[in-house]
C-alpha cells in the first residue's frame, strides 16, 4: 500500500466524473512533451472520455494523477488540483476565503462515494490566514492545489498557500498547509 494514501484501502470507493473530466482536460494543457504520454495514463485507466454523471474507481484514479505526476512533475499535479476546486461546486453562501476552506471537506465528500476518502480540516488561525490538514489519497502537489484553488476563487486578492509540518511524501498521516490571503 501506498503510504501517501495513508495506509488505507481504497478498494470499492468511487470518485465523480466531474473530478475526472476536469484532470483530463487539463492534461491537455500538459507541454508538448508530457501531453501524450499523459492521455495514454487516462487511456489505460479508462478515463480519458469520463463522463461527469458517471463515477469511476477511486484507486484507478487516484494512480493515475500518481503517473501524471511521475510524467509531468509537482507543478502540472499541482495546476490540475487548482482545476478541480474551481470546477466542483461549493456550498451555496461559500462566499470567502475561510467558508471556502471549511467547506472543502463537504466537497471532497461530495465527489466521492463508497467509504471514507480522508478529507481536509480547515481551522483559522488570524483574520487573513488559517491552516488545512489534508488527509486524502491524492499526491502532496494535488491537493495543494486543490486547497490553493479554493482560496484563490474565493480571495478577493493575494492567496499564498505553503506546506508547514506534517507531509505524508516523508511517512506522515497528513499534509499541513498555511493558507495566507
Amino acid at each position: 500500500m501506498d503510504p501517501t494514501r495513508g495506509d488505507r484501502s481504497l478498494t470499492g470507493m468511487e470518485v465523480a466524473g466531474e473530478w475526472v473530466g476536469t484532470v483530463a482536460a487539463g492534461v491537455e494543457r500538459f507541454s508538448a512533451d508530457s501531453r501524450e504520454p499523459a492521455r495514454a495514463v487516462l487511456e489505460d485507466a479508462g478515463l480519458a472520455d469520463a463522463d461527469p454523471a458517471e463515477w469511476y474507481s477511486l484507486a484507478g484514479y487516484v494512480d493515475a494523477v500518481a503517473a501524471l505526476h511521475d510524467i509531468a512533475g509537482d507543478q502540472a499535479v499541482h495546476a490540475l488540483g487548482q482545476r478541480v476546486a474551481r470546477a466542483v461546486a461549493f456550498p451555496e453562501g461559500t462566499g470567502d476565503v475561510p467558508v471556502a476552506l471549511g467547506a472543502l471537506d463537504e466537497v471532497c465528500r461530495a465527489g466521492h462515494r463508497g467509504g471514507d476518502p480522508g478529507g481536509y480540516a480547515f481551522r483559522q488561525i488570524g483574520d487573513e490566514d488559517g491552516r488545512v490538514e489534508c488527509r486524502t489519497p491524492y499526491p502532496c502537489a494535488f491537493d495543494r492545489g486543490i486547497v490553493e484553488g479554493a482560496a484563490v476563487a474565493h480571495a478577493e486578492g493575494f492567496v499564498r498557500v505553503c506546506e508547514v509540518g506534517a507531509c505524508r511524501a516523508d511517512g506522515a498521516d497528513r499534509c499541513t498547509y498555511e493558507v495566507n490571503w
